[in-house]
């Protein structure tokens, strides 16, 4: 009892951490359960206060997404277009503290839509919110009581920030390329915010996916990293004008502040603030405190101030990190040495998590950073530099552009070469399922070398014959399995299907709209064990079926192309898609297989071209076209007429693809007699009015009708006289919007239904 009481006073911070932990997790579920709930998917209008407005993607982007607290329990999100306010409302009163009357859609948000994917509704949890408002529409507003003016000063010095750093470190282009392209390009653009803010959302797509997949995502999330990189120069200028130690402590206790007003305050850089503080209080009571107890106590007072944080995964992972640099401390004479060490010490105690999160990891992560932290501290102190001089001299603009271009560029170029690099190398990635695998090939084998060092040989045999059968029984099982997996996926209003063959391919048909290849395709793959697509099949160029291929492509995990023919050879001219940088929300506007075809000959990628009545079969899976034809294919008014019709067979069972199809095409394959029944149908355009005639639906005969739509779609699909055609033929319906994604398990045996979530 005495040493637990002495383990007790010792340890008082990590102590002090458990209860808040669990106050925190009490605390919050509580607050959870009494939040006010409405009827999901119905018009509401309610008044809250404002307690968060985000930082924009960029800083003339007028677009805010908005905490609004309607109660002490209830917290929405609601995003707000700046230029779209009601008459007598300024943008300039958007702040925090003022008082907002909104109308939207009510939704508590959306659960895991598809295998691996993420989940709103999680998410909302972490964060404290109740739910979100779409199509929000303000309605009244009231400014913000003068308590509030400290809070809206800090929003203001952060969006000045971010507009600075966007002028000093914008990327110098000679050729003007549209947002839609640009989205799908390595670029320096909003990097050195991300750096220096934490703010990632003015990065491009492809930029953010490539820091993810190469394990380097940390370095642009603002943490105890970055706080020395930022003290580096003033512990420099402390020591060159002989400061006291006392005046050297005061100095960097109150510059230590600005990195977390910079970056609104995250874990890590919260995290890094306290523990500096609190060696700081250390330093001055002349007494030295256990490391983990400082660490505990930090993490105690931000649950204090964040009780939602507990649900948080960057907070663990901030705390658990920063333990386990503090734990290790690597003793080695050789500095390189000790941060291989330490990186790898911090990577496969993260290891957990991160590959939970992201569906596998990239096993170069700890050595590739050895390389990447020194730039990124580099370009982190240059970053401050330049911030530092924008603020001081607005009146030397260009010369600071001109500076900061000179001192970044190079740097900057060959940082995101080398994460380009790491994140298109294939080899290096392993799935969370053979992750898993690894770990117990490892265990096992360490296991073995420890009885046999032991003279247990006998536990050693058999521990050896355990690692065989688990190496063999991957082997084993692809040979048992003769049974095709189908994954009808969520992508919102477009089209995306994975085909998993019993050998090991792995076959898309379309991919969505610009980010599903990110965020939905390339998770549902991994879940799955797999990494990369052996033959990629789109039906036309249209962006909802087209543009999350190309993202795959950027990543190098598409092997090979098959697509519809073009009517005639069309110069790869990438000036059209200014359609699709003004108007998202009407895809049909460009055709995007131009700039396909011009992508996959940059990356080497295998093209080839179909038509009606060619087929191929793959591993028992035999694919066969029935449109378009050469009267398709001339009909060039609209990229849908040359979309590909198929039947997909697969021992005695058959679904038909109908992509885009359109009226015309429709009507001529009814007249052809090429029409078969098949046991699934994947309806055309989205539930189209135009297409699914009678005639069509009667020749079919289909079981199942899979609709894939987006939810609140613009179009109104599907509609409500193809819904009315199919349940006339007796169909079941399966819509994406509502089901989420439909796995479908063919074998020679029967078809299933597998149930996913």
């Amino acid at each position: 009892m005495r040493k637990v009481r002495e383990n007790i006073t010792e340890r008082l911070g990590l102590c002090l951490f458990i209860v808040m932990v669990s106050l925190s997790l009490l605390g919050s579920e509580l607050s959870l359960k009494k939040a006010s709930i409405f009827t999901e998917s119905d018009p509401l209008k309610v008044s809250g206060r404002v307690i968060e407005v985000a930082l924009p993607v960029s800083g003339s982007n007028d677009y805010r997404r908005i905490k609004l607290r309607l109660n002490r329990q209830t917290v929405i999100s609601i995003g707000l277009n700046l230029n779209r306010l009601p008459a007598g409302s300024s943008a300039e009163d958007i702040q925090r503290g003022a008082i907002m009357t909104v109308s939207g859609i009510y939704s508590r948000g959306k659960t895991t839509q598809n295998p691996g994917g993420f989940s709103e509704k999680n998410w909302f949890r972490s964060e404290g919110i109740s739910a979100k408002l779409t199509s929000a529409q303000l309605i009244a507003l009231e400014p913000a009581a003068r308590c509030y003016r400290p809070l809206q000063a800090l929003d203001r010095f952060r969006l000045r920030s971010l507009e600075l750093l966007e002028k000093s470190f914008a990327p110098q282009s000679a050729v003007a390329v549209p947002s839609a392209i640009r989205d799908l390009q390595l670029s320096t653009e909003g990097i050195m915010p991300a750096l220096l803010m934490g703010h990632t959302g003015g990065m491009t797509a492809y930029t953010s996916k490539a820091l993810s997949e190469a394990g380097a995502y940390h370095l642009v999330c603002v943490s105890g990293m970055h706080l020395m990189f930022f003290l580096l120069p003033f512990r420099k200028l402390s020591a060159w004008v002989s400061l006291n130690f006392r005046s050297k402590r005061r100095l960097l206790s109150v510059v230590v502040l600005i990195p977390a007003l910079l970056s609104g305050f995250g874990h890590g850089i919260n995290r890094a603030t306290l523990l500096f503080l609190l060696a700081s209080l250390d330093s001055r009571m002349q007494r030295r405190t256990d490391k983990i107890n400082s660490l505990a106590l930090a993490a105690s007072f931000l649950l204090l101030l964040q009780p939602f944080a507990v649900r948080q995964r960057g907070f663990w992972m901030s705390f658990i990190a920063a333990g386990s640099l503090k734990c290790l401390s690597p003793q080695a004479e050789n500095r390189l040495v000790n941060n291989l060490i330490s990186s790898l010490g911090v990577f496969l105690i993260l290891l957990p998590l991160t590959a939970k999160q992201q569906q596998g990891a990239n096993l170069l992560a700890p050595f590739a950073n050895i390389i990447l932290i020194p730039m990124a501290t580099y370009l982190t102190v240059v970053g401050f530099l330049i911030l530092f001089l924008s603020f001081m001299f607005p009146f030397l603009s260009t010369q600071i552009n001109l500076l900061a271009a000179l001192l970044t560029d190079a740097v900057l170029r060959l940082w995101l070469k080398l994460i380009q690099l790491l994140a298109n190398c294939r080899s290096t990635f392993l799935c969370y399922s053979q992750l898993v695998f690894a770990a117990l090939l490892i265990i096992t084998a360490v296991s073995i070398y420890l009885l046999y060092r032991s003279a247990h040989y006998k536990l050693a045999l058999a521990a050896l014959l355990l690692l065989l059968a688990l190496s063999l029984f991957p082997w084993f099982s692809r040979q048992s399995e003769e049974q095709l997996d189908i994954i009808f996926l969520d992508v919102g209003q477009g089209d995306a299907t994975l085909l998993f063959l019993p050998q090991g391919q792995t076959i898309l048909i379309d991919g969505g709209d610009a980010g599903m290849g990110y965020q939905r395709i390339l998770p549902a793959l991994r879940s799955q064990g797999r990494d990369h697509v052996d033959l990629a099949l789109i039906t036309h160029g249209h962006s909802d079926h087209a543009v999350g291929v190309i993202e795959l492509m950027s990543l190098g995990r598409i092997k090979s192309l098959l697509l519809p023919q073009l009517a005639e050879k069309r110069p790869a001219d990438c000036s059209q898609v200014s359609a699709v940088a003004h108007n998202p929300f009407d895809p049909n506007e460009f055709d995007w297989m131009s700039y396909l075809l011009e992508f996959a000959a940059e990356e080497k990628i295998a093209v080839r071209h179909t038509v009606a009545g060619e087929q191929f079969s793959l591993d028992g899976v035999q694919i066969s076209f029935i449109a378009p034809n050469a009267e398709d294919l001339y009909r060039n008014d609209d990229a849908n007429n040359s979309s590909l019709v198929f039947y997909l067979d697969y021992y005695q069972h058959s679904i038909l693809f109908t992509a885009d199809m359109t009226k015309e095409t429709e009507e001529r394959l009814v007249r052809s007699g090429k029409l078969r029944p098949a046991d699934y149908l994947h309806v055309a355009h989205h539930g189209s009015g135009l297409t699914s005639g009678t005639e069509f639906l009667q020749q079919i005969q289909a079981a199942w009708a899979i609709i894939s739509v987006g939810e609140n779609n613009l179009y109104n699909h599907p509609h409500p006289d193809t819904l009315d055609r199919l349940s006339e033929q007796n169909a079941g319906i399966v819509r994406l919007d509502e089901s989420a994604a439909f796995f479908l398990r063919l074998s020679e045996a029967d078809s299933r239904i597998v149930l996913w979530q």
